[in-house]
């Protein structure tokens, strides 16, 4: 999905969206170097790391540009917060299997890491939605930010799922039902949030159009993606 995002930047020349590509690489990439080629959590943490800062800094510059001390104080807290997991996982590992009291400190940690970073996309999204719902403006325009609302909210809970991994069994060890359920979960909640975000994002001619059904689009209020940008961040910066 980062792909996508990278070649719709390159294309229309938008910083933002090759931010927000690059931080869905280098969380599919921490993913995949850990769990299929064993490059350890370690490896993982700062990749994963690496793309909620870059996906923090796309939501910043797209809708704060006009309110960046608030946006920098999250920025800030979410390099601390990833940086505090870094140093945990370096320091305690291996916590995965013991499930000691280190473990749960981090996950608590995680959770409110996770918890910050997609709250505040939902957050954003939602802000966004809720200063387009009255304008006269196509519906596929405000759907696209109420789904991204409330599929970042129901994502936030992600890290949630990890204080329930049975003790002494490796993730998703298909011998231990428990750690299976688990394992999947995650994994699904992962995949159906990276589908909902690109189908928002880069939604389809067919489903804007099934959106939009019984709406008259006039031709001079037709919004080109750097319009609408445009549009939103003069919405956010009335307050």
């Amino acid at each position: 999905m980062g792909t996508l995002f990278l070649i719709y930047a390159i294309r229309n020349k938008f910083l933002n969206m090759g931010l927000l590509g690059c931080g869905f690489n280098s969380v599919l990439i921490g993913f995949v170097g850990n769990f299929l080629f064993r490059q350890g959590p370690v490896f993982q943490e700062i990749f994963v790391y690496i793309g909620y800062v870059l996906v923090v800094i796309f939501v910043n510059i797209t809708f704060y540009r006009g309110h960046m001390k608030k946006a920098h104080i999250v920025l800030i807290a979410v390099i601390i917060l990833g940086m505090i997991q870094i140093f945990l996982i370096c320091t305690f590992s291996p916590l995965g299997l013991k499930r000691g009291v280190y473990y749960y400190f981090r996950i608590s940690l995680d959770l409110i890491y996770v918890f910050l970073v997609f709250n505040w996309f939902a957050y954003s999204f939602y802000n966004a939605y809720n200063r387009l719902k009255d304008q006269d403006i196509e519906p596929w325009i405000k759907t696209r930010y109420k789904m991204l609302a409330i599929a970042s909210f129901i994502m936030s809970f992600h890290t949630f799922p990890e204080f329930f991994q049975p003790k002494n069994v490796p993730w998703g060890d298909p011998s231990n039902p428990n750690s299976l359920i688990i394992f999947g979960t995650l994994a699904i909640m992962g995949m159906l949030y990276s589908v909902i975000f690109a189908i928002s994002w880069l939604m389809p001619k067919s489903l804007k159009n099934y959106i939009n059904k019984g709406y008259k689009i006039k031709i001079d209020e037709e919004y080109s993606e750097v319009e609408l940008m445009n549009l939103i961040k003069k919405q956010l910066n009335k307050d």
